[in-house]
């Protein structure tokens, strides 16, 4: 069988610049002459190119994501869990990774395998049990404050304790001391790992600023937006003195507690200030656009897969936490009292 060494000696050229030709490399730069008497002598000597041996198609990972039945139910209202979402997605496709959703209602029926897991959310232990029951011996990494089995599953997070004292630090400097809470009824749990409200409620008891009266809690299971409205419907429907600034919990209250003030024609901030959490989008379309502690739920969920893709992909066996630092983004919703 002839070889492209004795095609290249009958032409006085070099094994790699008939290789090249032969394989039609666009780099190369030889005339077009003898381009066409490499090929004519190839094919007169009877030259036949070995066919290049197939590379195995790289097996695709696939990653569950593990999620509430109701996490996903609506944009603005789970705006916080789509960004983390769409940090996920994105990252998995950068890194050629199939990713599917599994709401917890169905993971008893999910036949699908998973090389790998990202739970989103705050589960009791006995939900975070069944999740790790369906799928065992995987690689998993969880996106919430809640972890009850850190030897084991990384963890990805933010810290309430800081975005929390980084939110009433805010209000603190712009001379605001009544200050109120609006949140939602949090996971069996939380309270463990560093609930929002206790938080909140701590830091204003060591102040002696705090105010039972002032923080208002809803119900877990329904519409955040419409909550928040109907907590602040009912506030102003009581009377009596109210707060000069409010602290929202989380984005989509924030947006039904500016609805109402708006009907009532409460101005923002001149009568009344209030700061948010989550750092999801919303909040800078609303009016006015809101001042909010952004914990980055886009980039907490790039990291989870990240985290995922060196257990899977780098056999990494030590676990990990990684705890994001809150960014404080003002739009001008707090008043400063202290220039009046």
């Amino acid at each position: 069988m002839i070889t492209i060494k004795e095609i290249a000696k009958q032409l006085n050229l070099s094994s790699a610049t008939v290789s090249r030709a032969l394989r039609n490399d666009e780099t190369l730069s030889i005339s077009a002459e003898t381009k066409t008497k490499i090929f004519m002598t190839a094919e007169a000597l009877g030259y036949v190119a070995k066919s290049r041996k197939s590379t195995p198609a790289k097996a695709i990972r696939r990653v569950a994501v593990v999620h509430n039945n109701q996490t996903f139910r609506h944009q603005i209202d789970s705006s916080y869990y789509y960004s983390v979402r769409t940090g996920i997605e994105e990252l998995c496709q950068e890194k050629s990774f199939s990713c599917f959703f599994v709401p917890l209602d169905a993971l008893d029926s999910c036949q699908e395998q998973a090389d790998g897991v990202i739970i989103v959310g705050n589960y009791t232990k006995d939900r975070f049990d069944s999740i790790l029951s369906r799928f065992k011996d995987v690689p998993m990494a969880t996106v919430g404050i809640i972890s009850y089995y850190p030897e084991r599953i990384d963890h990805i997070t933010h810290s309430n304790f800081d975005s929390v004292n980084m939110a009433l630090d805010f209000l603190f400097q712009k001379g605001h001391t009544q200050i109120g809470y609006m949140g939602i009824e949090e996971t069996p749990g939380t309270i463990l790992f560093g609930s929002r409200k206790q938080c909140f409620i701590d830091r204003m008891q060591e102040k002696g600023l705090y105010r039972p009266e002032w923080v208002r809690e809803s119900s877990r299971g329904r519409d955040r937006v419409e909550q928040g409205y109907l907590m602040m419907e009912a506030w102003l429907a009581e009377g009596g003195p109210r707060p000069t600034a409010i602290f929202c919990a989380n984005d989509p209250i924030a947006l039904g507690v500016t609805k109402v003030l708006y009907t009532a024609k409460i101005d923002i901030p001149n009568e009344i200030s209030i700061l948010t959490h989550d750092g999801s989008y919303p909040t800078q379309y609303s009016v006015p656009p809101l001042s909010t502690i952004d914990v980055h739920p886009y980039q907490l969920g790039r990291e989870a897969v990240l985290a995922l893709a060196e257990r899977m992909t780098q056999k990494r066996v030590h676990t990990k936490k990684i705890i994001l630092y809150p960014e404080l983004i003002d739009r001008n919703s707090v008043r400063d009292l202290t220039r009046d």
